[in-house]
């Protein structure tokens, strides 16, 4: 049993602020709308995110945003009684909001992971893995949410679950429990998420290359950028793609997570926050299917053909040798060996040529001129035979490419 001298039972909501509740539970609906349109109406495409397992991790951060948005809803009922009161319904309420929270920062991590594991380590991703990893995060987070009463729970502070301010939550009798078993958890996903996309980032825009077993960090001016798309393939500029539009889900969760950072901190400092700051603060972080919706919708319109793009985990070679001292010179070709035969045959067949037509200048002809022959023509040597006649093509000189000689030697 609990001691009812230290229990909150019940609490009057003051002036003003039931009408902040009432804002708040707006944007619960709202995100709860956005986020029922998407799965309802404008359903995903599974095959926009083909071969990536990213649309299952998609649809469990909606799932954890609708969540939050019914916990969130459930304030209609102290709106309706202008007053919190502890019972069973504020126990679930409680459970359902962190919930909502625990799971929205897990799979928001999960998908910095998926993507950091299929980008940046270039690693299988296989149908069981996303098993594993779907029922291992819905675990976790049952598992948090159920830990608190189950184990820290005590008669001498009061239920786990209770009045919190102007709704239920965590109470405040337990203020490790909230810091540790929820607000530690979506700071670390926003900051990993954070760090795991600039690396990514890195990568695939070739500033972060790995090559010959070690890494290389490499930077260029900015107005000297277009040498890093030098050595990009189809894949590395699809990844970009992706991590590109990816990138802005954990920038506005952690965005999202700034206001209420600031008041939770302050409240626990022993600051006075005045409820304005309070009901801003919950209806920025309220709005996350919304802000999650929205990017979706946007970002989905720019993400590559995943049809026709191979598979991520493609191994290709990287090599540094366009990036060594000196600058970046991508225009520097190396000459092929077939190039190399050809224009040791063609000087051979040029020599050759030229003695020929030296002894056999009394049976020369006629000489003409050609002007223009082309760009591919430009220094190559043409041999014509017609029957006991025979046509050679020979240019004036090495260095004056557009000039060139027409000779006929009769055998």
């Amino acid at each position: 049993m609990f001691d009812s001298t230290r229990m909150i039972t019940t609490y009057d909501y003051g002036k003003g602020e039931r009408a902040g509740i009432i804002v708040l539970v707006a944007a619960g609906l709202v995100s709860l709308v956005a986020v029922l349109y998407l799965i309802l109406v404008k359903t995903p495409k599974p095959a926009t995110y083909r071969r990536t397992h990213l649309f299952g991790y998609l649809l469990s951060v909606l799932l954890a945003n609708t969540i939050q948005s019914v916990g969130t809803m459930m304030n209609l009922r102290w709106i309706t009684e202008s007053r919190v009161t502890y019972g069973s319904f504020c126990t679930y309420q409680g459970a359902i909001k962190q919930t909502g929270n625990v799971s929205t920062a897990v799979w928001s991590l999960s998908i910095a992971v998926h993507l950091f594991n299929m980008l940046f380590l270039r690693s299988r991703y296989t149908k069981i893995g996303f098993w594993v990893t779907l029922v291992a995060g819905w675990v976790f987070v049952i598992t948090v949410v159920l830990i608190g009463p189950a184990a820290f729970e005590s008669s001498e502070k009061g239920p786990y679950f209770g009045i919190s301010g102007s709704w239920c939550w965590i109470t405040e009798d337990y203020p490790k429990e909230q810091i540790f078993l929820e607000y530690f958890l979506e700071f670390l996903s926003a900051g990993i998420s954070i760090i795991l996309f600039t690396a990514v980032i890195l990568r695939v825009r070739g500033n972060l290359v790995r090559s010959d077993g070690r890494w290389r960090l490499r930077f260029v001016p900015r107005e000297e950028s277009w040498q890093l798309s030098f050595e990009r393939d189809l894949i590395d500029s699809s990844m970009l793609k992706v991590v590109q539009n990816m990138i802005w889900f954990p920038v506005a969760y952690t965005i999202i997570l700034i206001p209420i950072t600031i008041t939770r901190l302050s409240g626990f400092s022993g600051a006075d926050v005045p409820l304005g700051a309070t009901i801003f603060a919950d209806v920025v972080f309220n709005m996350t299917g919304l802000v999650n919706v929205v990017l979706l919708l946007f970002t989905s319109r720019f993400f590559p053909d995943m049809e026709t793009v191979p598979d991520f985990n493609t191994q290709r070679n990287k090599h540094l040798s366009v990036f060594q001292k000196g600058g970046i010179t991508p225009f520097t070709l190396t000459r092929s060996d077939v190039a190399e035969t050809y224009r040791r045959e063609r000087q051979a067949t040029i020599e050759a040529a030229s003695v020929h037509r030296a002894g056999s200048s009394s049976n020369r002809s006629s000489l003409s001129t050609i002007q223009d022959i082309g760009d591919a023509n430009r220094n190559s040597l043409a041999s014509i035979s017609s029957g006991q006649s025979q046509l050679n093509l020979i240019p004036k000189n090495e260095t004056e490419s557009p000039v060139y000689y027409l000779t006929f030697t009769k055998e």
